[in-house]
């Protein structure tokens, strides 16, 4: 089971012995961290472009993406990213776009060990919320100030990140296993014996069972040992899946009847395939978390940065989130049907969660000692 807290620390104090070291994107022709045009040591690689708006702003960083070397690197964990990367580039087809993907855990760990290193390998790094907040008290992230921060819900705006898409937590179930009007109708009913052994947890989503331990006690009032009893419920019916992906894979193919925590967006892709799966009406609440786009602090190539961001973060991008069945976090995307319907109860998720990590990481480990593997 991952420890994320516990993955932090251990990196922060490593970081000193692995001065010198570099991998990745850092090992490509182009130079060190601050070769890059208007980028030396100490200063803010993307201040002479804050004034800049339009047309004027983006023919001006397009000329300077291009003198950089014409090309912008991406860390993420992004499952999507090849939709955004292949639109991107017919939109700007001299700046190559190199996008390393891994799970979210990954990507943290590159990033901070390559910025202990001093070997920064990327401009912009896109995953979840909590692996960014980790990358921000290490001081290796910069604010994006550009024209689409105005149009960002207010609800994906973080100090020096923000939500460029939010995933919604779902119970989903599959329609040929649970019949019409035998779906859980609340999260206390997937406690319910019947539920035994057709039920599915996944490995990593500690942040989730967070949320939900404290949505229980604060919204619905329950003393804290009647939460526990409802989780210790929900295990003993449980499977264990790893990865949202194989989770939504293994609920649409009937290796279990519900799924606790499925992403909105794995359901819907999968149903609009023709896979006999569904989450609503939604069992309430919709846990919503935020995934973000930040700016490396020391960018190989700030003007193809802030390029990409614009972009990701304007009309194109945000339109493409939403052909992926995503939820854009600009306020108002065209062509955008938000998938969660009018007057659901949505829950997201309590700094506090962030905060007490490491004991919520080793709750959750200890909720799923001993239950089975699905598959």
């Amino acid at each position: 089971m991952r420890h994320p807290h516990h993955i932090l620390i251990v990196l922060v104090v490593a970081l000193a012995a692995l001065a010198g070291c570099s991998s990745g994107a850092a090992d490509r022709p182009g130079g060190p961290p601050g070769n890059s045009p208007g980028n030396s040591p100490g200063a803010d690689p993307y201040a002479g472009y804050s004034g800049l708006t339009g047309q004027d702003r983006t023919a001006r960083l397009l000329a300077d993406a291009k003198s950089e070397g014409g090309e912008v690197d991406i860390y993420t964990s992004n499952t999507d990213i090849q939709q955004l990367v292949e639109a991107f580039q017919r939109t700007y087809p001299d700046i190559r776009v190199n996008a390393f993907r891994a799970n979210s855990e990954t990507v943290l760990q590159r990033v901070l060990q390559e910025s202990g290193a001093r070997r920064v390998g990327n401009d912009v790094v896109d995953t979840n919320d909590f692996e960014l907040r980790a990358m921000s008290q290490e001081r290796v992230l910069a604010p994006y100030t550009g024209p689409a921060k105005a149009n960002l819900r207010p609800d994906a705006v973080f100090g020096d990140w923000q939500a460029e898409r939010f995933n919604a937590f779902v119970v989903g179930w599959n329609t040929a296993l649970v019949p019409a009007g035998q779906a859980p109708s609340s999260f206390a009913d997937l406690a319910d014996p019947k539920w035994k052994g057709k039920l599915a947890l996944e490995l990593g989503d500690w942040d989730w069972y967070a949320a939900m331990h404290s949505y229980l006690i604060e919204r619905q009032h329950r003393d804290p040992a009647d939460a526990d009893r409802i989780f210790s419920g929900i295990a003993a019916n449980a499977k264990v899946t790893k990865g949202h992906t194989v989770q939504g894979e293994l609920l649409s193919a009937g290796q279990f009847a519900i799924a606790s925590s499925v992403y909105s967006h794995t359901v819907d892709k999968a149903a609009a395939g023709g896979a006999p799966v569904a989450w609503r009406p939604p069992v309430q609440p919709v846990v919503l978390r935020p995934n973000g786009l930040a700016l490396m602090a020391q960018p190989r190539h700030p003007a193809a940065a802030l390029l990409w961001a614009d972009w990701v973060l304007g009309d194109d991008g945000q339109k493409i989130i939403a052909a992926a069945k995503r939820i854009p976090a600009a306020r108002s995307v065209p062509g955008f049907a938000d998938p969660i319907p009018p007057g659901t109860e949505i829950y997201q998720m309590p700094d506090t969660v962030f905060a007490d990590s490491d004991r919520w990481s080793k709750a959750y480990d200890n909720l799923l000692r001993g239950a089975p593997k699905a598959g």
